[in-house]
């Protein structure tokens, strides 16, 4: 950008919108510490013909990461795994990026089906002073950090093995984000680990994600 105000300032060129557009981003989230959460869904591998769903957050600066597997892409489930991330992290969150999936948002529904009800989601946003926003419409390049995390659980952990239940994948699911959270030396973080961070830039100890049916 330095370069286009320069050229600016000879009447040489004018920036494109697009650059404009991922300026305004970048300054947005330098607003923002840690408690900045984009937030997202991973369809998993269906497991004796039953599809089940993962919901996904990690944190723009820590890194820190957490997961719910749930059996329906609704706004109830999006809801629920809201509040687990709310009781895992240990600090305040003060802002989340989603799609515009209906599990989070109405924006995507069809004409015929718009309502002016609030999402659950956003009455918990809402309840906690959290603000909330949503990528474009085909924009998934906005919500790339967690894209690209999605990634690194598929390869990691999810197509490396043949699971016999949907418990057996949530089981080595979960032990998968706590060793990331607690070992994986991330560059980003100075090869330090999500945990390691926490601890020397808030004093917090992060706890493990507990398993459940």
């Amino acid at each position: 950008m330095k370069i286009y105000r320069c050229l600016r300032r000879h009447d040489l060129a004018t920036p494109p919108s697009d650059f404009i557009e991922m300026e305004r981003k970048i300054k947005k989230f330098k607003r923002y510490g840690i408690g900045y959460l984009h937030i997202d869904l991973l369809h998993a591998p269906k497991i004796n013909k039953e599809r089940s769903y993962i919901y996904t957050a990690i944190d723009w600066v820590a890194k820190i990461a957490f997961v719910m597997l749930g059996k329906r892409k609704i706004k109830e489930t999006g809801a629920k795994f809201l509040k687990q991330v709310l009781k895992f992290y240990p600090y305040k969150i003060n802002y989340i990026l989603t799609d515009n999936g209906f599990e989070f948002f109405y924006k995507a529904l069809p004409k015929n089906k718009r309502t002016k009800k609030i999402h659950p989601l956003d009455k918990i946003c809402q309840e906690n002073k959290i603000e909330r926003g949503t990528i474009k419409f085909k924009h998934l390049w906005t919500n790339g950090m967690i894209e690209n995390f999605h990634g690194t659980i598929k390869d990691k952990a999810l197509k490396r093995y043949l699971f016999e239940t949907i418990f057996e994948m949530n089981v080595h699911l979960i032990e998968f984000i706590n060793n990331y959270n607690t070992n994986a030396r991330l560059k980003r973080l100075n090869f330090k680990t999500p945990a390691q961070y926490l601890k020397e830039n808030k004093n917090i100890d992060l706890k493990l994600i507990k398993i459940t049916n």
